[in-house]
């Protein structure tokens, strides 16, 4: 199994139906992340392959200003509770946790042990 984790950035992120899209999809998918919506907007998801690529998918058939990967990245897994809990770096429900700011988001995915990818993440390096 592959476990994938990635990084968007959006000029911006406001439209009700979209943040519940964002929300509702992960949900389905069976994804965990965190989103900051306004200017300009990050996401942020991570999880089995096939679901991050169909999310991806979707993500970008939405009508946005701008979308950009900006970090992407993959580890394999042998798909057993243990390994995908040392990879699996968002704890709680399956869904994307809203903040309302980025230090509040870089918070998070710093306290997730994400710091470095999030650096990369914000200079555009591995999308």
């Amino acid at each position: 199994m592959i476990f994938t984790r990635v990084f968007f950035m959006f000029h911006h992120i406001r439209a009700r139906r979209k943040r519940q899209l964002i929300q509702t999809l992960a949900e389905e998918l069976r994804l965990r992340g965190v989103c900051k919506h306004g200017y300009p907007g990050f996401l942020y998801v991570e999880g089995e392959d096939p679901s991050v690529q169909a999310y991806i998918k979707e993500i970008k058939r939405m009508r946005w200003q701008s979308v950009e990967v900006r970090r992407k990245e993959q580890e394999a897994v042998d798909g057993t509770v243990s390994s995908l809990g040392k990879v699996r770096m968002m704890d709680g429900p399956f869904g994307v946790a809203e903040v309302d700011s980025s230090k509040a988001m870089s918070e998070m995915l710093r306290a997730a042990g994400l710091a470095e990818f999030l650096q990369k993440a914000m200079k555009g390096v591995g999308a």
